[in-house]
C-alpha cells in the first residue's frame, strides 16, 4: 500500500503543484520567491567617478582595494560616467536585483545627489557618501546623514573649504617671501594671482571655490586677476594658463583647485619660458605623487592631500557597522583635513605614495570590530604610517 501511494503521489505532482500556485495566485498570494544563496562574505559596491588615471584615483583605489582584501570584503569597484544620466542609471543598476551589496559607497558629482541618495533609499540599500558631498543647497534641505535620507548611514568627506582657503594663505606668503629675497626691495603693491578651478558642478569644486573667495575677502595683500575653470584637465589647464600669461605677465601666484591642474599650469609657465617657484608660486591639492616630486624639486610650493584615504577607512566603519559595532557611536559626519606637503617634508610622503604597498599596511588594526579594545577610531596618516615604520630595522629597511 506504501509503494502505491508513493507512485499516485509521483504521478499526481506534476499536476498538482501547478493547480496548487493557480489557486494561491487566484487568492491574491504571490507565488514564493526563490532564496537568494547564502553570502559568504559582506559585499560592497563602490561606484567610482573620480576617473581612471589620475595620480588622486589610483591612491585612493589602492587603499581601498588593500583594506577589502585586510577586511575579507567583496569589494566591487564600478567607474561611473560623467554625465548626470549615466551616473543615475548605474546607480540604479548598482542596487537592484536579487543580489543587492551589503552597502554602497558613492561620491557625489554633477548636482545629483540627491536622487543617487534616493535610489539607495528605495532599495534600501545602506549608502556612504566619501571624497565630494552634497551641494551646500542640497543639505540645507536634506540634512546630513540618517535624517531625511535614513538609509545614508554616513559620509566621510574632505574640508575642501579649509583647503582653498589655506591655499591661497600659503601661496601668498611664498609670493611676499619672494619679493623680500629680490635684491631691488619689496614690489608695492597686492600680490596679484589667478585661480585655475574644477568642474563647477563638482561640490569639490565649489566649495574650494568658496575657500578660495574667503581666503581673499578683506584682504589688501592680494588681487584675484581672474578666476577660469579647467574642468579637472591637465591640459585645459595648461592651454588655459599659458593664454592668461599673456594676458597678466604681472601674474605672481597660480592657485590651482588640484595636482592636475597645478601640473598643467607648471608646464604652461615652462613654456612661456617662466620659473614656477621662483618667477610666479604654484600650489594644488592632491598628493600626487608627480606634485609631490614638483614641492621636492621646488617647481610647487606645496601640494595638500591626505583625504586619499577615506576610501579605506569607509570600509572599516561599514565592517565594523555589518558587525554590530555602529560608528554612531563617534559621529556620522567625518571631515578630513588637508596637510601641506613642503619642500622640507615631501620626501617622506613620496617614499610612501611614489611606489605605495599597500598590502604591506594592516587596515584591520583600525577596526573596533577586530580590535573590541579601542575606544575610539584614529584615521590619521601618522597612525597609519606608523606601522611602517615598526617594519623597519634599524638601518632603515623594510
Amino acid at each position: 500500500m506504501t509503494t502505491l501511494r508513493w507512485r499516485l503521489g509521483a504521478l499526481l505532482a506534476p499536476v498538482l503543484l501547478p493547480l496548487l500556485l493557480l489557486v494561491l495566485i487566484l487568492l491574491g498570494a504571490a507565488p514564493p520567491e526563490p532564496a537568494a544563496p547564502a553570502r559568504a562574505r559582506m559585499r560592497v559596491v563602490f561606484l567610482n567617478a573620480l576617473g581612471i588615471g589620475g595620480g588622486f584615483s589610483r591612491q585612493f583605489r589602492g587603499a581601498m582595494h588593500a583594506a577589502a582584501h585586510d577586511l575579507g570584503i567583496e569589494l566591487i569597484d564600478i567607474d561611473v560616467g560623467h554625465w548626470p544620466g549615466q551616473i543615475l542609471e548605474q546607480a540604479r543598476q548598482a542596487v537592484s536585483g536579487p543580489d543587492k551589496p551589503d552597502y554602497l559607497i558613492t561620491s557625489i558629482h554633477r548636482g545629483i545627489g540627491a536622487r543617487v541618495l534616493e535610489v539607495a533609499e528605495q532599495a534600501q540599500v545602506p549608502v556612504f557618501v566619501v571624497n565630494s558631498g552634497l551641494a551646500l543647497e542640497e543639505r540645507a534641505r536634506f540634512g546630513g546623514p540618517r535624517e531625511h535620507f535614513t538609509w545614508w548611514v554616513g559620509q566621510m568627506v574632505p574640508d575642501d573649504v579649509g583647503a582653498g582657503e589655506r591655499l591661497v594663505r600659503l601661496l601668498i606668503d611664498a609670493a611676499q617671501a619672494r619679493r623680500r629675497s629680490l635684491e631691488r626691495g619689496p614690489v608695492e603693491g597686492p600680490v596679484r594671482l589667478i585661480a585655475i578651478e574644477g568642474q563647477w558642478g563638482d561640490t569639490s569644486a565649489k566649495q574650494r571655490h568658496l575657500g578660495l573667495r574667503q581666503a581673499l575677502s578683506g584682504e589688501k595683500d592680494a588681487e584675484l586677476l581672474q578666476s577660469v575653470t579647467a574642468a579637472w584637465q591637465r591640459e585645459e589647464s595648461r592651454r588655459k594658463t599659458f593664454l592668461l600669461l599673456r594676458r597678466y605677465p604681472e601674474l605672481e601666484v597660480i592657485w590651482a583647485a588640484n595636482d592636475d591642474l597645478a601640473m598643467g599650469a607648471v608646464q604652461a609657465l615652462e613654456e612661456a619660458g617662466r620659473r614656477p617657484g621662483e618667477d610666479v608660486q604654484v600650489g594644488g591639492i592632491d598628493w600626487t605623487p608627480e606634485a609631490l616630486q614638483a614641492v621636492r624639486e621646488g617647481k610647487l610650493v606645496t601640494s595638500l592631500g591626505g583625504h586619499f584615504l577615506e576610501g579605506a577607512w569607509a570600509l572599516v566603519l561599514l565592517y565594523d557597522h555589518h558587525q554590530g559595532r555602529d560608528f554612531a557611536s563617534e559621529r556620522l559626519d567625518w571631515r578630513t583635513a588637508f596637510l601641506p606637503a613642503t619642500r622640507a617634508n615631501a620626501a617622506g610622503y613620496l617614499e610612501v605614495l611614489a611606489r605605495p604597498d599597500w598590502e604591506a599596511f594592516d587596515f584591520r588594526a583600525f577596526s573596533k570590530a577586530v580590535n573590541p579594545r579601542l575606544t575610539h577610531y584614529d584615521f590619521s596618516l601618522q597612525a597609519l604610517f606608523a606601522q611602517r615604520h615598526r617594519r623597519m630595522d634599524p638601518n632603515g629597511n623594510p
